[in-house]
């Protein structure tokens, strides 16, 4: 009786599973593999039939002696058609993850090279246009004979070329800023220096250490590099709250690796990733140059990170 019970709850079942891959036939443009398996599952009921009747003994089937072997055969070959094209329909899947894996990387490489392209023409712009400029005023300023002056004229010419002295000031740490000329000039590590160079003292304390002296890499490489140190040590200076960063820059076996820790109050690496401190920008921009990120940090414990770009090769 259980026996019944259960051919029948068999039976049920597959032409249940019958109709939902015959539903999948249709949503996928008739795909073969669908197809077999309906004619698979739509076999397996007639098995289950046949051995029910059989058992049950509810009327005579006259087949063959072969009937139920074959049909068995046959379900056999539809599933394993049906796996096959499975098989190239995940195959197909994962060529066209892989090409819109590559096409975001293209268009993030696109955008970046952009980015920079726009921060250097404008640093030059700013640099040979308005530079020039204001220096001309200073030199026609200081040119101005100051004898015959009363104190208010000369005091106003000199906090006038006071001023001036700061525009100067400011218009080339923003060109620098845009475009670093020491990173384009001199190479990554000295960029990089150059950077923690300017940094106010009274913050926090940073080390910089690196096996690199002239070796020169693709620009696409020390540019995002040297903005992913920027990046981690402006988020330091201004989220962490700690007194220490440790940065370690070297070259070995055709790859470049950055190590950067504080000794700040932490985060919740995942929210952050989502919401805050551009560490996903970060992770971008690595994964453009087919490298390796790794961001770690936990509340109370600063935060550490560990970059590879296995693809460098000096130039």
């Amino acid at each position: 009786m259980v026996l019944k019970i259960l051919l029948i709850i068999s039976i049920v079942l597959q032409l249940a599973a019958t109709i939902i891959a015959i539903g999948m036939t249709r949503r996928t443009k008739f795909n073969f593999s669908w197809i077999a398996f309906s004619i698979a599952l739509m076999l397996m009921s007639a098995l289950r039939l046949g051995e029910y009747v059989e058992i049950t003994r509810a009327f005579d089937m006259r087949v063959g002696p072969y009937f139920f072997v074959w049909l068995g055969v046959i379900t056999s070959l539809c599933f394993a058609m049906g796996m096959f094209y499975v098989l190239k329909i995940f195959n197909y899947q994962d060529q066209r993850d892989h090409q819109r894996t590559l096409s975001g990387r293209r268009i993030l490489n696109t955008v970046l090279r952009t980015e920079e392209r726009e921060r250097m023409r404008f640093s030059k712009e700013l640099h040979d246009g308005l530079g020039p400029l204001l220096s001309s005023a200073r030199m026609s300023l200081s040119a101005l004979k100051k004898d015959g002056l009363s104190a208010a004229n000369r005091e106003i010419m000199d906090n006038t070329a006071h001023v001036i002295e700061e525009a100067i000031r400011s218009l080339r740490e923003i060109s620098n800023n845009l475009s670093p000329h020491i990173l384009n000039d001199f190479g990554l590590a000295k960029g990089i220096a150059n950077f923690i160079g300017k940094i106010p003292p009274g913050g926090m304390e940073i080390d910089f250490q690196t096996n690199l002296r002239d070796e020169r890499f693709d620009t696409d490489i020390e540019v995002i590099l040297y903005r992913v140190v920027c990046e981690l040590v402006n988020n330091s200076l201004k989220h962490s709250g700690g007194r220490r960063i440790n940065i370690a820059l070297t070259y070995a076996d055709n790859a470049l690796a950055l190590a950067y820790a504080d000794d700040g109050r932490g985060f919740n690496r995942d929210a952050m990733m989502d919401v805050g401190m551009g560490l996903s920008n970060i992770a971008s921009r690595i994964g453009s140059l087919k490298g390796e990120c790794d961001i770690s940090s936990t509340p109370g414990s600063g935060m550490k990170a560990a970059i590879t770009v296995a693809t460098a090769t000096p130039r």
